[in-house]
């Protein structure tokens, strides 16, 4: 059956694009023909077994050579059989079936799935298990909710470290609950929002203890401040 008009693959897409630029660089287009420049798309391919919601966060798990196009292959979060974790993205507007083709947003600000609970603006966020939601965690930063529909936020990329306190101490190996400190002027003062933070040494950490957060593969590693 025959394509309708304005249906193109992404391959097609491209080359239109890449000819409309090609167009306005030889000043032939008048200002009023000027389209703002819009960023290439970010292709993947749906390799997990469920249907990835608008919005989903996934997980890079490789790549595909689609009909000479390389394509990012992503899984539902967590895949832990890559030797390096793979970055996290973020599905657009369209949900996208097994097999099938999608198109990632590129930030820095996104708009995400989040699990049932409500967070307040500052939270830090990241991927949720075996889902493709957002819930408190690290990688992002909650902006605020978004108007389209519910459990749908805005959130902004941020991998920056968090100052804590180790609440009743992390054992070695192991979790445990930390509250980030709050920024105050001229130092910090207690704060409210809690993680759950992984202490990945022999040493436990001391009840109490100031700790320094770290976002590493999607989870919060804490470092105890002598």
């Amino acid at each position: 059956m025959a394509k309708e008009i304005g249906v193109y693959t992404p391959k097609q897409a491209k080359r239109i694009w890449e000819s409309v630029q090609a167009f306005e660089r030889m000043g032939s287009a008048s200002a009023a023909m000027a389209i703002p420049y819009t960023p290439t798309p970010i292709y993947f391919v749906n390799r997990s077994t469920a249907t990835i919601p608008a919005y989903g966060c996934v997980q890079m798990v490789g790549s595909s050579d689609i009909d000479g196009t390389t394509y990012i292959e992503v899984k539902r979060p967590f895949e832990y059989a890559n030797s390096v974790m793979g970055p996290f993205l973020l599905n657009g507007p369209g949900e996208c079936l097994q097999d099938e083709i999608g198109t990632a947003q590129w930030g820095p600000i996104f708009r995400a799935k989040k699990d049932s609970a409500t967070y307040t603006t500052g939270t830090r966020m990241g991927p949720k298990a075996s889902a493709f939601e957002l819930e408190k965690g690290c990688l992002f930063t909650f902006i605020g909710d978004d108007e389209q529909e519910d459990d749908l936020i805005k959130v902004i990329a941020c991998e920056t470290p968090l100052l804590a306190v180790a609440g009743s101490g992390i054992g070695a190996n192991t979790s445990g609950t930390v509250t980030a400190k709050q920024p105050a002027s001229g130092n910090w003062t207690a704060g409210t929002i809690a993680y759950t933070a992984w202490n990945p040494t022999g040493v436990a950490i001391a009840s109490a203890a100031s700790v320094l957060l770290f976002p590493v593969d999607a989870k919060w590693l804490a470092v105890e401040l002598c």
